[in-house]
């Protein structure tokens, strides 16, 4: 490889983030939902402390740029953020993975989301 540099995963700065990428950046609302509803609590939880914090600081930086045509890194931290909420989920309201009695995996598939989200 000659004079090109490899795309970093996410914006300077979020490096500590890289590990989560790989799983939680999911390309859209139901790869992040099967994701949630396929990890054990201990993982969810792993990926939740080390997101919350700097969750509020994230979107103040997506908040700049055009969501609509972010860079490959943003694009990664904003799905990242959008993951925290499917793991605010099952850390804050079901105390596990999936809703109590919730089919799993279930016959309902998003087809089409807002495009944003997506």
């Amino acid at each position: 490889m000659t004079g090109t540099k490899q795309e970093p995963l996410l914006p300077a700065g979020y490096e500590d983030l890289e590990p989560f990428v790989d799983y939680w950046a999911g390309e859209d609302g139901q790869v992040r939902w099967d994701r949630r509803a396929s990890a054990d609590m201990a993982k969810i939880k792993i990926f939740y402390d080390a997101m919350l914090p700097r969750a509020k600081e994230a979107l103040l930086y997506l908040n700049e740029l055009d969501i609509g045509n972010l860079p490959g890194p943003e694009t990664r931290l904003f799905r990242l953020t959008l993951s925290l909420a499917h793991a605010a989920m099952a850390i804050e309201v079901h105390g596990q993975p999936r809703a109590l009695h919730a089919p799993f995996p279930h016959s309902i598939k998003l087809v089409k989301g807002p495009d944003i989200f997506a």
